[in-house]
């Protein structure tokens, strides 16, 4: 009985060892930065601070997506994002829709 507890506690601890080995094996390294936002020239701010990963920037989609006037939707049987970009009219448009009446 003792040689099966002591194979079950010797079992226990290499396999603790070896998932403690693998999750630290990779180590990645972020930055929190503060960019400057700028859109159709006017600045904006954003309220989560993005990261940069490997000189790549990860900004939040959903504050992203605000500052541009999108819609925002998100699936999680899907797990899909969406978004909804209101169609914007330039001047000329208006004019024409306004003769039409």
């Amino acid at each position: 009985m003792k040689k099966v507890i002591f194979a079950f506690s010797l079992g226990l601890l290499i396999g603790s060892a070896t998932t403690a080995l693998a999750a630290t094996n990779e180590t990645v390294q972020a930055t929190v930065t503060k960019f400057v936002i700028k859109v159709n020239g006017t600045e904006k701010a954003l309220q989560t601070s993005p990261i940069v990963v490997d000189g790549r920037s990860y900004l939040p989609v959903r504050e992203v997506a605000g500052l541009l006037g999108a819609e925002v939707n998100y699936d999680d049987a899907t797990r899909t994002i969406s978004l909804q970009i209101p169609v914007l009219m330039d001047d000329s448009k208006k004019t024409n829709l306004g003769r039409l009446k």
